[in-house]
């Protein structure tokens, strides 16, 4: 079996670290893909998982994106409190 994927199949994911947030600690997860000539850009606030910035994710891929960071939260924050890690020992 060949399966091949598009480059517009890929959605690339990256997020910050720990930010101050009005009520606490926050990420910044972004999601981007490559579509049809576009560029499809979607950011996601943890742990709220609110969508503060979309364009090119409908509805149902914005829902199916937010329940990936729910199942995922986890792994996330573990990686984002690494980020500031090495960060704070690198200056």
């Amino acid at each position: 079996m060949d399966i091949r994927i598009n480059d517009s199949d890929k959605i690339t994911m990256t997020h910050t670290g720990l930010l101050p947030g009005k009520s606490g600690k926050v990420i910044h997860v972004c999601f981007e893909r490559k579509a049809g000539g576009r560029d499809d850009y979607a950011e996601i606030i943890l742990p709220s998982r609110n969508v503060v910035n979309a364009k090119g994710f409908d509805e149902g891929e914005l829902a199916q994106l937010q329940l990936y960071l729910k199942e995922q939260e986890e792994s996330i924050v573990k990686n984002a409190k690494q980020i500031n890690h090495d960060l704070i020992y690198k200056l």
